[in-house]
């Protein structure tokens, strides 16, 4: 198996380049084919029983293929074509996530893949000294491969955009990125600089959002961040690239020029392509004749070109004119608008999947994986109105290669919480009546997952979440239990743990809870830097604090029926003998008021 896949990949990154140099014969193309539907046979056999979610939608995306096919509109024998074509994607997906495939093997395929890239460098490298065309500086990818292997570069940028988010910024990093820079310069894919841009405002807004100012609407903000950058690669489109390519400035303006377009639609290209964009426009155009088309296209074989049964009916009437070797107009010409949709979920589950999963993997090359496959499914997605990014062997093999490594790791993975737990749990008796229910619940309610947990081992609320922590799917609690009064005081157990946590820690003391469940998911979820609370309404013996592990150490501490500033409190006597604590008071009721940002702060 493992031997099939290696196949795979060699076949995916050579046998295109070697039969269109007459190296090979062309027949050899289906070999990769061949590979693809054995395995797909061998994982149905042996392969994993537990559905992926993310299975489904290739499902999906199978079944509407199958639809659209059914309704195509072109002959048999070129609807088969285009068909195969379609179908052997997804099927690759579902078989590199249905095999059996152990980790260990994941991480060599990818750096089979890596090394492959490595060699694509090298390859334009020697292409470009002999003289060859910008086009055929591209690599060993396919003919005139620039635009894949700027594609493949962009892959192998975002890569180490993810080491760095892993580790950190390192002048080999730099280095590497202009090494993957060298084709851009040497061919003709001088759009790569912009996907490189791209990249790395992408990873920069996921460093912002994900990792440094960790927000409970990051995602959202990411959806945002997205949008942004679509309006932006849209305007460079149209304002950046004439400067550096001046023949494309008429290009360019098709963009926006609704007379420009309609222009084309009657023919003033009809001796030469229409340009990559106008021919998006020009598809939709076309199935608007009728309301089926739009939704499931053509139907697959709609470009198709076929030694023994020729042209289809569209490629001769507007082949000399339609650009079939780009993604998107292609697919919605012969998918419809319901195909591009399936599509588009799929790339943005892979996003929102690695954002909330695939970079809390353990393990650390493969959550340099999770970090990089957001920015490379936008990539994807940007790409398909700049070359055959969604039908390339080797960028197709690549993407679902990298989707499928982490898959199982990261539903195994635990999201490292920026705010955990820490409680201090009141003593009861044996046999009497647990109070700290309520409170865990509020907390897993508030999304916190780790939970350390300090008592006696014969204490009730002790036993009770032995006895129960099954009730909280993936809650991590860890024990910390005092065997006698003199073995460790708070002061010593916090300082412990603060020195050693990296998350904001909410540190819990007792646990007669009378407290709202809203009032501490309001202070769980505040903004607020420091402040603390303070109540007099009833006795009752716990508090709360929240410690921010920020430039300095800031917290804020709530005594319910105790002044929170009464000398001798041993846990604010601990927070004072640290250096760059802040401290200050405001009203129990700060966190029921709606309107949080018009409340005064008392200090």
């Amino acid at each position: 198996m493992q031997l099939a896949i290696i196949a795979l990949i060699i076949v995916a990154f050579t046998f295109s380049f070697l039969a269109n140099a007459n190296i090979i014969p062309g027949k050899m193309l289906y070999v990769y084919d061949m590979l693809i539907y054995l395995l797909f046979l061998f994982s149905l056999i042996n392969g994993k029983k537990k559905v992926h979610p993310i299975e489904i939608y290739a499902l999906l995306y199978i079944s509407f293929i199958v639809i659209s096919f059914i309704l195509g509109k072109e002959s048999f024998p070129l609807r088969i074509k285009g068909f195969v074509i379609y179908i052997k994607y997804p099927i690759l997906f579902l078989t590199l996530l249905r095999l059996n495939i152990d980790t260990k093997v994941f991480k060599y395929l990818i750096k089979i893949i890596i090394f492959f890239s490595i060699l694509q460098v090298f390859t334009s490298i020697f292409q470009f000294m002999k003289g060859n065309s910008p086009d055929w500086c591209g690599g060993f990818l396919t003919r005139y491969a620039s635009g894949s292997n700027a594609i493949l570069m962009t892959m192998m940028f975002l890569l180490i955009l993810g080491w760095i988010m892993v580790d950190k910024l390192r002048i080999k990093y730099v280095f590497m990125s202009i090494f993957f820079m060298i084709p851009l310069v040497l061919s003709s894919a001088r759009a790569g600089f912009i996907f490189f841009i791209v990249s790395i405002i992408f990873m920069f807004l996921i460093y912002i959002f994900h990792i440094k100012y960790y927000s409970t609407h990051a995602i959202m903000l990411t959806v945002i961040g997205i949008v942004i950058l679509l309006i932006l690669f849209y305007f460079m489109l149209l304002y950046i690239v004439p400067v550096f390519e001046p023949k494309s400035a008429d290009t360019i303006s098709l963009i926006s020029s609704p007379d420009l377009i309609t222009k084309d639609m009657t023919g003033r290209y009809s001796t030469g392509y229409l340009r990559r964009w106008t021919s998006v426009i020009f598809a939709y155009n076309y199935l608007t004749t009728d309301i089926l088309k739009i939704i499931v296209g053509n139907g697959p074989g709609t470009v198709a070109i076929s030694g023994n049964f020729g042209l289809s009916q569209f490629m001769r009437e507007f082949g000399s004119m339609f650009y079939s070797t780009v993604s998107l107009p292609t697919f919605l010409l012969e998918l419809g608008v319901g195909g591009i949709t399936i599509i588009m979920l799929i790339f943005f589950y892979v996003i929102f999947f690695s954002l909330n999963r695939a970079i809390y993997i353990e393990d650390k090359f493969l959550r340099v994986i999770g970090f990089a496959l957001p920015g490379i499914s936008l990539i994807m997605i940007l790409a398909s109105i700049y070359t055959n990014v969604w039908d390339q062997e080797a960028l197709q093999l690549v993407y679902w290669l990298f989707v499928s490594s982490i898959i199982e790791p990261a539903e195994k993975a635990v999201k490292k919480d920026k705010i955990l737990a820490v409680l201090f749990l009141k003593e009861i008796p044996v046999n009497e009546k647990a109070t700290v229910h309520s409170l865990i619940q509020t907390l897993y309610l508030n999304e916190i997952r780790t939970l350390y947990v300090i008592g006696k081992e014969n204490d009730t609320n002790m036993l009770w979440l032995m006895n129960n922590k099954k009730r909280f799917e993936d809650l991590k609690i860890k024990w910390i239990k005092i065997y006698g009064y003199e073995s460790m005081n708070k002061q010593d157990i916090l300082n412990i743990l603060i020195n050693k946590l990296n998350s904001d820690v909410l540190i819990l003391d007792g646990s007669d809870m009378t407290y709202d469940s809203q009032i501490l998911q309001r202070f769980i979820k505040t903004d607020k830097n420091v402040f603390s609370l303070k109540n007099t309404d009833s006795e009752c013996d716990y508090c709360i604090v929240k410690i921010r592990k920020e430039n300095i150490l800031k917290f804020s501490y709530f005594i319910k029926g105790r002044d929170p500033d009464a000398s001798g409190d041993p846990i604010i006597e601990f927070f004072n003998s640290k250096e760059g604590i802040e401290t200050g008071f405001v009203n129990w009721s700060f966190l029921l008021e709606k309107d949080q940002e018009n409340q005064e702060k008392r200090w």
